[in-house]
């Protein structure tokens, strides 16, 4: 079970709110890669995230932390982020890791964009009919 993405995800089930598959299971957007990163980020600075598979609540060691973000890096390349997508995706988490916060805009081919924008449209909250 993945702890971040998708409705049937540890967040989603255990706070109600996920990223949302933009096209297929995995990371292979910019949006879908900022609110991963938006939530790690989120658990880091309140030191504690949840445990793939059991959902259990486990510490956000700094490791943990690293593991996790370098690890949006490596699912970007599995599922098929491609070009300037996946140029800008590595920016991003080399970013993350070093300042831990999102950047205020990241460029993307010839244009800018906000990652905390992204990953505002990224993050969903759990329709009430589909609470378990």
């Amino acid at each position: 079970m993945a702890v971040y993405q998708g409705a049937d995800s540890c967040y989603a089930r255990r706070e109600g709110v996920y990223v949302k598959r933009v096209r297929r299971p995995g990371i292979d957007t910019l949006r879908e890669a900022a609110g991963i990163l938006r939530l790690i980020l989120r658990d880091y600075r309140r030191g504690w995230t949840y445990e793939q598979g059991t959902c259990r609540k486990i510490r956000m060691s700094r490791r943990l932390f690293e593991e996790r973000v370098r690890f949006v890096k490596f699912l970007a390349r599995q599922h098929g982020a491609k070009g300037e997508t996946l140029e800008a995706i590595d920016r991003l988490v080399d970013y993350v890791l070093e300042h831990k916060r999102l950047p205020k805009r990241l460029k993307v081919g010839s244009r800018y964009v906000s990652p905390a924008k992204l990953a505002e449209e990224a993050v969903t909250e759990v329709k009430r009919g589909s609470e378990r």
